[in-house]
């Protein structure tokens, strides 16, 4: 599937809307001649540049309004308010996913290359915008592109061999972990813009060394484990993978018969 045919298929009309979602709106009589460059698009578009520049909390129906020199009433015909912008976003970040896909046959042979493919690029996708991650919590995404990312997240998982069930849950489990790592790594270069490897190097080092410093008797595990807590940079550990791979070994355990749902409660 190329980024071409995957943007066809989702501008198909046979795709209903969720129950939930807002009614289509567009522009009024004589809105094209009076504000031509308005539209659901170009909004969420300006909305992007907004986190990207200001991050998610500057994000308002106003301030978008500012950047097409109008105000927040003229993009009602649009959008609705500003949770339905979120959705939107939310639906924008899963088309930038499905886009970069490079469609490749899922099989039980490579599927848990394929889920961690997937997480590494949509992973690539939201830390690009800032603090754009925070806009996925609480939300379900079921927008145009959202069904597509999660349909192809789903044939990977079920050509693995997972059960049903199993393959189910495992996206809500994907999209937490990514998100929280989003958001933490967004939160980090938020505080420290500056900081580079060497200097949190030496941050982990400090604290590191104040963590071996502790009452042995009364914190044995936090002593002995100060190094590899604290210094798996430096020894060449990625925590993103790492936490990525502990995840899909898990779900692995549930193919074959290898460990029963069932015992799952």
């Amino acid at each position: 599937m190329t980024v071409a045919r995957a943007r066809d298929s989702r501008s198909s009309a046979d795709v209903p809307a969720p129950p939930w979602a807002p009614r289509p709106r567009g522009g009024r009589a004589g809105r094209s001649a009076d504000k031509p460059q308005l539209s659901r698009e170009a909004i969420v578009e300006a909305a992007v540049r907004i986190i990207d520049a200001e991050g998610i909390d500057a994000l308002s129906m106003r301030r978008v309004a500012q950047e097409f020199g109008t105000g927040a009433a003229s993009l009602y015909a649009y959008v609705a308010n500003k949770d339905e912008l979120m959705e939107l976003l939310v639906d924008w970040v899963m088309g930038q996913v499905v886009d970069r896909w490079h469609h490749v046959e899922p099989t039980a042979g490579n599927w848990r290359e394929l889920v961690k493919q997937s997480v590494r690029l949509s992973r690539d996708v939201l830390v690009e915008h800032r603090d754009l991650a925070k806009a996925f919590i609480g939300r379900i995404p079921f927008g145009r592109n959202g069904l597509h990312a999660v349909e192809l997240q789903l044939s990977i998982l079920r050509a693995g061999g997972l059960p049903d069930n199993i393959a189910a849950y495992a996206g809500d489990l994907l999209g937490t972990y990514l998100v929280a790592e989003a958001i933490e790594e967004s939160m980090w270069r938020s505080r420290f813009p500056e900081a580079g490897s060497a200097e949190v190097s030496e941050a982990m080092g400090e604290i590191s060394d104040y963590l071996r410093a502790l009452p042995v008797d009364r914190f044995p595990n936090l002593v002995e484990l100060a190094g590899p807590m604290m210094n798996q940079e430096s020894e060449g550990v990625d925590r993103f993978e790492l936490g990525l791979e502990v995840i899909m070994r898990g779900l692995a355990s549930f193919v074959d018969g290898k460990d029963s749902p069932e015992n799952v409660r």
